[in-house]
This record gives C-alpha cells, sequence and structure tokens, in this order.
C-alpha cells in the first residue's frame, strides 16, 4: 500500500513538473528581428540592442528574440513585406526604402523640418500612434505597428573627388539618396540622384556609379565611407532619413495588453538613447574623420547658404504634390506635430 501511494505521488509530481514546463514554454513569445545594418551600427547598438535589452530585463523569459543583421532575410527594400507577410516579425526600416507603400512619412525626410532629431522623432512617434494619421495612412494599410520612429542627423553633401563650394559645383554630379524628398531636393539644386540603400553605396561610389551622397557624418564609418568621400559640404539642411521600427500588427495584437504596452514604452525610451547618441556623436564623427581620413569639411558662406535654402525652400511643396491627395496634409500636419514637440522639450 505505501509502495503505491508512493508512486502515485511521484507520478502525480513528475506529470505537474512536465506540465509546468510546457506551460512555461508555451509562455514564451517568439520573435525574429530582421534588418540591414551591420551588428556594430549606431542604430543597432543604441537603438535596437537597447529596446532588446530593456525588454529582455523587463520582461525576462515571457519574450525571445532571434535577430537576423545585415540583409540575412531580405534586402533592405523588401524589409515591409518581411514584416507585412510574418517572414519576419520585427524590421527595422528606413521609409524611404519604401515610397510606394509608405507615402506621407516621407515628410519627415524633407529638408529644413526641424533642426532637433529628437523633437523630430517624438513629432513622427506621436503621428505613429494608433489611429494617428502617419498609423491609418502608412502603417495599417501595410498590415504594420510602428514601436519606434528615430529621425538621423541633417544631411550634408558628400562627395568624391569634388569640392563643393558653391551651386554649381553641385550640376549634374550623381548624388546617392534614399527616397522621393531627397531626390527632389538634389534636383533642386542641379544634382541627379540616385537611389539606393546604404549597404550599396561604397561599392557605388567605387565603380563611380555616383558622385557623392546626401549623408551624415555618423553613419559613414560603418560602411567605410570616409575612405571613398573625402569632401564634405555642410551649413544647409539636405533633409533627413526616418527610421522606423515596425512589427507585424497582427502579431502585434495578439501580444498580451501588458506586453504591448512594454514595447512601446521602451521603444520610445530606446529611440530618445539612439537620437540623444546621435546628437552627441556626429560632429564628434566628423572631426575624427577630418583628422584620421583627411576629410575636407567646407561650410557655405552665407549668401551661397542663402541660395541653396531658396530653393529647398520649394522641396516640400513639390513632394506634397507628388505624394498625392494627402501630402499637403502630410506637411502641415508634421510641422504642427514637430511644434507640438518642440513645445514640451
Amino acid at each position: 500500500m505505501n509502495f503505491s501511494i508512493k508512486s502515485a505521488a511521484a507520478g502525480f509530481a513528475f506529470a505537474t513538473a512536465v506540465t509546468a514546463s510546457a506551460a512555461s514554454a508555451q509562455d514564451t513569445i517568439d520573435l525574429k528581428i530582421s534588418h540591414a545594418f551591420p551588428t556594430t551600427h549606431y542604430l543597432i547598438e543604441n537603438g535596437l540592442d537597447v529596446w532588446v535589452a530593456s525588454l529582455k530585463e523587463e520582461l525576462g523569459d515571457r519574450i525571445n528574440f532571434t535577430i537576423y543583421p545585415a540583409q540575412q532575410l531580405g534586402k533592405a527594400a523588401e524589409a515591409l513585406d518581411l514584416a507585412a507577410s510574418g517572414v519576419a516579425d520585427v524590421v527595422l526600416t528606413a521609409t524611404s526604402y519604401h515610397p510606394t507603400q509608405l507615402t506621407v512619412t516621407g515628410v519627415a525626410e524633407l529638408p529644413g523640418m526641424f533642426s532637433d532629431i529628437c523633437v523630430a522623432s517624438r513629432a513622427s512617434m506621436a503621428l505613429s500612434k494608433e489611429g494617428e494619421f502617419f498609423d491609418t495612412a502608412d502603417f495599417e494599410p501595410n498590415e504594420v505597428q510602428a514601436i519606434y520612429n528615430v529621425s538621423l542627423p541633417i544631411y550634408k553633401v558628400v562627395t568624391a573627388d569634388r569640392k563643393v563650394e558653391t551651386m554649381d559645383d553641385l550640376k549634374g554630379l550623381k548624388l546617392r539618396t534614399t527616397g522621393a524628398a531627397m531626390e527632389l531636393t538634389a534636383r533642386e539644386l542641379g544634382a541627379v540622384g540616385v537611389r539606393m540603400p546604404s549597404p550599396e553605396l561604397f561599392q557605388a561610389a567605387q565603380r563611380g556609379t555616383v558622385d557623392g551622397a546626401l549623408y551624415l557624418y555618423a553613419g559613414m564609418p560603418p560602411y567605410d565611407l570616409q575612405s571613398v568621400f573625402k569632401h564634405s559640404t555642410e551649413g544647409v539642411s539636405m533633409g533627413s532619413t526616418h527610421l522606423v521600427l515596425l512589427m507585424n500588427r497582427e502579431k502585434f495584437n495578439d501580444l498580451p495588453e501588458d506586453i504591448q504596452e512594454t514595447f512601446l514604452r521602451l521603444g520610445a525610451a530606446a529611440a530618445e538613447n539612439n537620437c540623444a547618441w546621435m546628437t552627441d556623436n556626429e560632429t564628434v564623427e566628423r572631426d575624427r574623420m577630418v583628422e584620421e581620413s583627411g576629410l575636407e569639411v567646407t561650410t557655405l558662406a552665407d549668401d551661397e547658404a542663402a541660395r541653396w535654402r531658396e530653393l529647398t525652400a520649394a522641396v516640400a511643396g513639390d513632394w506634397a504634390s507628388s505624394a498625392g491627395e494627402d501630402g499637403a496634409k502630410a506637411v502641415e500636419t508634421y510641422r504642427a506635430a514637430v511644434e507640438s514637440a518642440a513645445a514640451q522639450n
């Protein structure tokens, strides 16, 4: 009798342990993250990795991520489709890589829209909340949920061989651009925009496919661009790039509500960390490339800068016309969101 009781108790304990183990395994949410950047890229180390680490710290074994960097799951231009289809659950991408799908969010890449990238990032996040303008116009129709947004530092002109001191020096130059806003900016100044993602830029410069780029200083070292671009020109906004961390919308909606809230709250914190790092390091990276790589920096003279600003001011109107019926609304709405975010700064 004692043997039977002990056996039954042992069997019950074993079954309970197995059930608890199975429940624990079921409770862990496994997600795949895809992005096009090197693992040491500043947008990863100071943004995405911060988000993942903070989630693991707060949620523990309830969440698990497998990260596929450097276009392992698909090309940069395929990121939105990867998320919408569920091939990846989460992607980090530039909205300009998806011009026919993410149309109005390109407004954040127009020249002269902001001076503080953290303010711009907060403005974009406010417009990306469920039911807000970016969400209803771009994200919801493409079956994705925005987790966080971040604007990159104001772009400059960087070139391989030609020093750019005046607008005439830009004429005919083939400059890498990312989306419609930047392409219009290049065209307005007499250059030719060539769209391509950052991972392709080094080889394009080596081959002479492009003469230069509209780019940021902090973004050059991750792709060794300082070895091919030896001149930069600053003093006028050439626009920016708008990065967004997107999640498959159905997958996001299936998460428990407390995890949804945690994703978004820690996403906003990661974006703040990322934009703060870029703000602090943009000129640091410039000065380091000047010293170590021989980068020659030209600051536009005041009268020349005024000429550039006069022309780039027209880009917003041109972009709005090309963006369709929501274009003008996007410019007005984004400017108001930037003003609101700045007032709360």
